[in-house]
């Protein structure tokens, strides 16, 4: 009689394989893409003095002229760069590959992911190092990670800034999830929602605690480890929280903290992505390259507030 081992020779199965993609990303959530049709131009920058929210003398006697007002009209600049990658499936592994691989699609995906996790990475550092945008750096007992720390009165004083500068409530808080596992367990957060809920609150609970149409929480993740060495899996956002305004949708006369432009008439695009394969012979092998075309950036910096370190 056979043995068990010997009736069967291995083969990898069809229906299971084991992938590491990252969770969600939210740069295209606090920085709506807008689509362009030329890889540079312009856009308008209605009234920066805020000349409509002055008080002026309207009032005119007969036989008199109305006082004459007006506002400022500037613009700025945009620029999408290309942003591109590139992989080869020699022709051996197309061969030789099993069923359950899909060499053209798994590359696609993966030079995919990673342009995305370029972008993220970018946003998430833009904010945290831009001494221009309003905010706080948190220590001590100040840090919501301290429990004589306030984060509802912190988040209230920052919703009071973002309105006093742009005259509009944010509706989008940021707590990347160190800041949310700390926020969450807060024992002043606990206290106050101590009639309304049961248990540690969810993101949703937050949000209508603080206020808010919104909280978002990334778990994106980066290799900070240098090729060769064991993975190095650390959070893109880090421990910055931010409380920003991102309208419905992007639009003349709209505030918004940051846009994406992106070039969705490159040639060859489809929404500002572009997928090409072409034959390498010198490599005996096709060559998949992806790209996108975009420029992140911050366009209403006041209609953001910022606190760094807000955990230690």
């Amino acid at each position: 009689m056979p043995e068990v081992s010997q009736v069967h020779i291995h083969a990898a199965l069809t229906n299971v394989s084991l992938a590491y993609r990252n969770p969600a990303f939210i740069a295209d959530i606090v920085a709506p893409p807008v689509a362009v049709r030329k890889q540079q131009d312009n856009y308008f920058v209605y009234d920066a003095a805020r000349e409509a929210f002055r008080s002026s003398n309207d009032r005119r006697a007969p036989g008199a002229q109305a006082n004459e007002v007006d506002f400022a009209l500037s613009s700025d600049t945009y620029y999408c760069e290309d942003h591109a990658l590139v992989s080869v499936v020699p022709d051996e592994e197309r061969a030789n590959a099993d069923p359950a691989i899909q060499p053209d699609i798994d590359r696609v995906e993966f030079l995919s992911d990673k342009i995305d996790l370029n972008k993220e990475i970018e946003l998430a550092g833009a904010i945290a190092t831009d001494a221009s945008l309003p905010g706080d750096t948190l220590s001590g007992e100040d840090q919501w990670s301290h429990a004589e720390s306030d984060p509802l009165l912190a988040i209230e004083a920052g919703k009071a800034a973002v309105i006093a500068a742009c005259q509009i409530v944010p509706n989008t808080l940021v707590l990347p999830y160190d800041v949310y596992a700390q926020v969450r367990t807060h024992a002043g957060i606990l206290a106050s929602l101590q009639h309304t809920a049961r248990g540690i609150p969810t993101a949703d609970i937050l949000a209508g605690l603080f206020d808010i149409e919104r909280v978002l929480v990334p778990r994106a993740v980066k290799n900070a480890a240098l090729p060769g060495n064991a993975p190095d899996m650390q959070y893109v956002w880090g421990r910055h929280a931010f409380l920003c305004y991102v309208p419905p949708r992007p639009g003349l006369k709209t505030v918004s903290f940051a846009n994406t432009f992106v070039w969705t008439s490159a040639p060859g695009a489809l929404c500002g992505k572009l997928v090409e394969t072409w034959r390498d012979h010198t490599r005996k092998g096709d060559v998949i390259r992806v790209q996108r075309y975009y420029d992140q950036k911050v366009i209403a910096p006041d209609a953001v507030y910022v606190w760094k370190n807000a955990v230690a």
